[in-house]
C-alpha cells in the first residue's frame, strides 16, 4: 500500500517560499495503480522526484514503495502492462504521470485517477471499493462560499425552532470549523444536530443562564445548542480576566459546542490567555485497553498577539479527533493505520467501526492518559460536576442531553507583569525553526495549518461532503 500524508514541498527561505506540493493527500491501496494526470507546471514532476527519494518535502510522510512511470499517456501499451506487472511483482505501487486528460491507463483502467492542480492532488474518479484519503472531504461534494454556508446551515437551524441570534453562532461555528481545515467539527455535524433536536436531546429555544461570584462565575446551558452557552462563558471570562487579572468560568447541562478555537476572539480583543477546555462521552481507549471509557476531551489555549489573529492551540486527547473518524465515514473512505480500533479492540480502517462499539486510541500513552484526566478534574469535576464516563453520547443517544461541561480560564499578562506576549512567541516560534538545519517544514508550528486553510476556503469555497449536501437536501 502506497500512503502520502499531508505532503507538502517548498523551495526557497522561510517566510518567502515558492508551494510546489500543497498538502497533497492520497492511500493507493495494494494491488492497485494510480494515474495523475496535470498540465507542465502542475507539481507531477515534483510529486515524481519526492516519491522516488531525489527531492525532501517539507512536511508530511511517505509509507510505501512507487514505481514512477513519467509520460505513460505517450508510452506503448505493451511496455507499459510490462511495467505494470513487474512493478506489482515487486510490490511496488504503479503511479502513471500523464497530460493526457483521456488517459486512464493502458494496460487496464486505472484503480484510481486524480489531477495535479497547482499543487494540489484532486480525485478524479475510483473505481468500486477502491478510495483516497484525503484529509480534505472528496471534490465530489460541493464547494459553497463561507457566506453562503453559513446562511444554508442558520436557516435549516431557524427551521426547527432556534431564535436567530442561536441559529447564526451555531452556524458560523461549524463554518469557522471548515473554514480553518478541521472538517471534522463543522457542518458535517449539522444532520447530527438537526436529529438531536428532533430526538429531544437538543432544546433549541434554551437560552444560557449565568451567575457570578466574583472572580468566578457558572453557566447553566439548560440543555440547549452548546455554542451560545460556551460563548457566554468566553466573553464573561475573557471580560472579567482583563478587569480582575484572573477569572474562571464552569459550563454544565450543556451539549455539544464544536471547534474550542471558535471562542476565541474575546480573548484576542481582550488581550487576556484564555485555556478551554471539554469533556465529551466516552469514545477513546485508556492505554492496553480495548473499550471506549473516556472522552476524546479537549484542550485549547488562546494567547493574544498584536495581529488579527490570536495564538492558538487545539487539540483533542485521542490521537485524532473522532469527527475525523466520522467524517471519513461520510465521504465513504477507509481511515489511516492507527486511527481506530473495532469493537473487539483490533486495528481497523472502516470508519463504520466506531459507531459498532470502536474507538480511537489516546494519544503519547500514559502521558495523554494524564493530559485527559487534566481536562477531566478541570472541564468535567469542576466545570460541570461530573466526568467524561457520566457524559451522553451525542449520536448513540440523540433523545439525551449530553450533559458535558466545559471550562473556561483567563489570564491577563499584565496581572502578571508581562508586557512582550507576541515578541516572546515569535522567539518560540524561531526556535522551533531554527532546529531543522535544512529549514524548517511547512506547517512547522500551530496556527499555520489552519492560515494556508483559510486562505484556500475563502478563495475556493468550502468542501462540503456529497452525503453531507445530500442529508441536509441542498444536493
Amino acid at each position: 500500500m502506497l500512503t502520502i500524508r499531508d505532503l507538502v514541498v517548498a523551495v526557497g527561505r522561510p517566510g518567502d517560499e515558492l508551494v510546489l506540493l500543497r498538502g497533497a493527500d492520497l492511500r493507493v491501496p495494494e494491488g492497485s495503480a494510480v494515474v495523475i494526470r496535470g498540465g507542465q507546471g502542475s507539481g507531477k514532476s515534483t510529486l515524481a522526484a519526492v516519491l522516488r527519494r531525489e527531492l525532501r518535502p517539507r512536511f508530511g510522510r511517505i509509507d510505501g514503495r512507487a514505481l514512477v512511470i513519467d509520460d505513460a499517456d505517450r508510452m506503448p501499451p505493451g511496455r507499459l502492462a510490462a511495467l505494470l506487472e513487474a512493478s506489482r511483482a515487486r510490490g511496488e505501487t504503479p503511479v502513471l504521470l500523464a497530460a493526457d486528460e483521456r488517459f486512464t491507463g493502458a494496460a487496464r483502467p486505472a484503480d484510481l485517477v486524480f489531477r495535479l492542480d497547482k499543487g494540489m492532488l484532486i480525485a478524479e474518479s475510483e473505481r468500486p471499493g477502491k478510495a483516497p484519503v484525503p484529509e480534505r472531504p472528496a471534490e465530489a461534494g460541493l464547494r459553497i462560499p463561507a457566506d453562503e454556508l453559513r446562511e444554508r446551515a442558520a436557516a435549516s437551524l431557524r427551521g426547527v425552532g432556534c431564535t436567530a441570534r442561536t441559529a447564526d453562532l451555531v452556524a458560523a461555528v461549524l463554518v469557522e470549523a471548515d473554514v480553518r481545515g478541521h472538517h471534522s467539527h463543522g457542518i458535517g455535524l449539522l444532520p447530527t444536530y438537526l436529529r438531536r433536536v428532533a430526538a429531544g436531546g437538543v432544546d433549541p429555544t434554551a437560552e444560557p443562564t449565568l451567575s457570578e461570584d466574583g472572580a468566578v462565575a457558572r453557566v447553566d446551558a439548560h440543555a440547549g445548542f452548546g455554542q451560545p452557552a460556551a460563548m457566554a462563558a468566553a466573553e464573561w471570562c475573557a471580560a472579567a480576566a482583563a478587569r480582575d487579572g484572573v477569572a474562571a468560568v464552569g459550563v454544565h447541562g450543556n451539549n455539544h459546542v464544536g471547534m474550542m478555537a471558535a471562542y476565541r476572539r474575546p480573548f484576542q480583543r481582550e488581550g487576556v490567555v484564555g485555556l478551554l477546555l471539554n469533556v465529551s462521552g466516552p469514545s477513546l481507549t485508556a492505554p492496553g485497553a480495548v473499550r471506549p471509557t473516556l472522552g476524546s476531551n479537549a484542550v485549547c489555549m488562546v494567547t493574544p498577539t498584536d495581529r488579527d489573529e490570536p495564538f492558538v492551540v487545539d487539540f483533542a486527547t485521542g490521537v485524532v479527533a473522532i469527527g475525523k473518524v466520522r467524517a471519513a465515514a461520510q465521504r465513504g473512505e477507509p481511515v489511516p493505520a492507527g486511527w481506530l480500533r473495532d469493537a473487539a479492540g483490533l486495528p481497523t480502517s472502516d470508519p463504520a467501526d466506531l459507531e459498532r462499539g470502536g474507538s480511537v486510541p489516546l494519544f503519547g500513552d500514559y502521558k495523554g492518559l494524564c493530559v485527559t484526566l487534566i481536562a477531566e478534574v478541570l472541564a468535567g469535576m469542576l466545570g460541570g460536576q461530573t466526568v467524561s464516563p457520566l457524559v451522553a453520547k451525542q449520536r448513540a443517544q440523540p433523545e439525551q442531553p449530553m450533559n458535558c461541561s466545559q471550562l473556561f480560564i483567563g489570564l491577563s499578562p499584565s496581572a502578571f507583569g508581562l508586557e512582550q506576549a507576541g515578541k516572546l512567541l515569535g522567539i518560540l516560534e524561531d526556535a522551533v525553526a531554527g532546529g531543522h538545519p535544512d529549514g524548517p517544514p511547512v506547517p512547522y508550528f500551530p496556527d499555520q495549518m489552519e492560515a494556508a486553510s483559510t486562505a484556500e476556503a475563502l478563495e475556493h469555497g468550502v468542501p462540503v461532503p456529497a452525503s453531507v449536501a445530500s442529508d441536509l437536501g441542498w444536493a
